[in-house]
């Protein structure tokens, strides 16, 4: 009769939680911008949700440039 080996089972891995810093945060600023990108101040607007969303639309370019990479 012949005898098997067991395989340990191997844990799940953990995902690493994206932690930003200040310099990661600067380099892709400059990347961003090199590559043509612009970045739009907005200021705080006292009003309803509506407004700050159609305001913030404008920024789904930049998501799209940090996103690929």
């Amino acid at each position: 009769m012949e005898k098997f080996k067991t395989q340990k089972r191997r844990g799940r891995r953990r995902s690493v939680s994206f932690d930003p810093n200040h310099n990661y945060v600067e380099k892709s600023v400059e990347e961003y911008l090199k590559s043509g990108g612009t970045i739009k101040r907005i200021e705080r607007i006292n009003g309803s949700y509506e407004n700050f969303v159609s305001i913030s639309e404008a920024n789904g370019s930049a998501d799209d440039f940090l996103m690929e990479g």
